[in-house]
C-alpha cells in the first residue's frame, strides 16, 4: 500500500513549488499519519514580466521531518509550464548581492617575545492516471522532472480534490481540505510533486530546483499554509519548532515590496538588497531580464509564519537602492617586543653608566 505523501502547497509564482535555509510557501504538508513536515530553509527566484503578465518561479527547499518520503502541492493562478533548473543560479545571486568585504589591519598592542621567535514524494510510485473527462478533478499534465513525479490538477470541488489526493497516496486531513477550498473556488491549478525517499535516520531532505512559468495578474508567492502548520504545533517534535528562513530574489522593472492577501497585511519579510543588477552577474535565470531591471532580495525568518493568505508584490513607494555597507574584516597584529634584546641593551647601558660614574668619582678625587 502506498505511503501517504505530504502535499505541501507552496509559493505562488513560478516554482514556488515548495522550497531557500534554508530558506516560504503556500504550504500544505500531507505526511503519513503521525508525522510532521516543515520547511527548514527555502529560496525562490521570481522573474516578473509585467508586460505579458507572466511569472517565472524557481524554488528550492530543505524539509525538516522524520518521514522518509512525502509530497507537496503548489497552487498557481494559471496552468504552469515546468522545467528543470540548476541550483547554481542561487549561489550566483547570493554572491552578486553579498556585501563587499574590506580587509583592514590594525596594531592591537605589543607582544613580548624572544628575539628568535615569531609566527517532495513517494518512493517508487508511478505518475497518477488521468481522471475521466467528467470527473470533478482533472489531470492537466503529468511528467517526471528533476527527480519528481509532477501532476498538474484542476478541480471543481475541494472535497473531491481531497478525496483524489487521498486515493493517489496523499494524506487527508481537515486542515488540508480547508487549505484547498479557496484555490478551488478561485479556479487555480495545483501541481502535486512527489519527493524521493531520504536516507534512513536523516532529519532533513533537500530538493532540486524546478521552474514554474504561469500567467497571473500580479506577481505572487504562495505563502498560505494549512492551519496545522502554524497553530498548536506538537511540543514533542523538534522538526516543528526549528528556525525557518525564506529568501526571495525578485526581478522586475522596479523595486517592489511584499504584502499578505488582498488587504495588504504586513509581511515579516524584509528587503535586504535592492538595485539594478548586471544580467551577466545574475547567472542562468529562468527568463531573460532587460537591461536596467531591478533585483530585490527579501528575507523572512518568521517561525511560525503568518501564512493565512498568499504573498503579493507591488511597486514600493521607496525607489531608492538598498546596498548593505561593506563588511570589514580586521586583522589585528601585535608588535614583537624582544625581551632578551631589550634586557641586553639595558644591561650595556647600566654598565656604561656605572663606568662613567666611577670615572667621574675618581676625577673628583678624595
Amino acid at each position: 500500500m502506498k505511503r501517504a505523501l505530504a502535499p505541501l502547497a507552496l509559493l505562488l509564482s513560478a516554482l514556488t513549488a515548495t522550497l531557500f535555509p534554508r530558506p516560504a510557501e503556500a504550504c500544505a504538508p500531507a505526511p503519513p499519519p503521525g508525522v510532521f513536515v516543515q520547511i527548514a530553509e527555502e529560496s525562490a527566484i521570481i522573474v516578473w514580466d509585467d508586460k505579458a503578465h507572466v511569472e517565472h518561479f524557481v524554488r528550492r527547499a530543505s524539509f525538516r521531518t522524520a518521514a522518509r518520503d512525502f509530497g507537496f502541492l503548489v497552487p498557481t493562478p494559471g496552468k504552469p509550464e515546468l522545467a528543470e533548473m540548476s541550483d547554481a543560479v542561487f549561489t550566483q545571486l547570493e554572491q552578486a548581492t553579498r556585501p563587499p568585504v574590506v580587509h583592514a589591519t590594525k596594531v592591537s598592542g605589543v607582544e613580548p617575545t624572544l628575539l628568535c621567535g615569531f609566527f517532495f514524494l513517494l518512493r517508487g510510485a508511478s505518475a497518477p492516471e488521468a481522471a475521466a473527462p467528467a470527473s470533478p478533478v482533472r489531470v492537466l499534465d503529468a511528467q517526471r522532472i528533476a527527480g519528481y513525479d509532477a501532476v498538474v490538477l484542476e478541480a471543481d470541488d475541494a472535497r473531491e480534490l481531497a478525496r483524489w489526493l487521498k486515493e493517489h497516496g496523499y494524506a487527508e486531513r481537515p486542515a488540508l481540505s480547508d487549505w484547498l477550498a479557496p484555490y478551488v473556488a478561485m479556479r487555480w491549478k495545483l501541481t502535486a510533486f512527489k519527493i524521493a525517499p531520504k536516507e534512513e535516520g536523516a532529519r532533513e531532505v533537500a530538493t532540486s530546483a524546478v521552474r514554474m512559468t504561469f500567467s497571473t495578474d500580479r506577481p505572487l508567492f504562495p505563502y498560505r499554509e494549512p492551519a496545522d502548520q502554524r497553530e498548536n504545533l506538537p511540543a514533542n517534535l523538534p522538526e516543528a519548532h526549528g528556525e525557518r528562513l525564506l529568501r526571495i530574489f525578485f526581478f522586475g522593472p522596479e523595486r517592489v515590496g511584499g504584502a499578505i492577501g488582498g488587504q495588504a497585511a504586513a509581511w515579516p519579510g524584509k528587503a535586504i538588497w535592492s538595485n539594478h543588477l548586471d544580467p551577466a552577474k545574475a547567472g542562468s535565470l529562468p527568463a531573460p531580464i532587460p537591461a536596467g531591471a531591478w533585483l530585490t532580495v527579501f528575507e523572512d525568518k518568521a517561525s511560525p509564519r503568518p501564512g493565512t493568505e498568499d504573498l503579493f508584490f507591488t511597486r514600493s513607494a521607496d525607489q531608492q537602492p538598498i546596498v548593505p555597507p561593506p563588511v570589514v574584516w580586521t586583522t589585528y597584529t601585535r608588535v614583537p617586543l624582544p625581551l632578551d634584546l631589550i634586557g641586553g641593551v639595558g644591561l650595556v647601558v647600566w654598565l656604561l653608566w656605572r663606568k662613567a660614574k666611577r670615572a667621574k668619582k675618581q676625577e673628583a678625587g678624595p
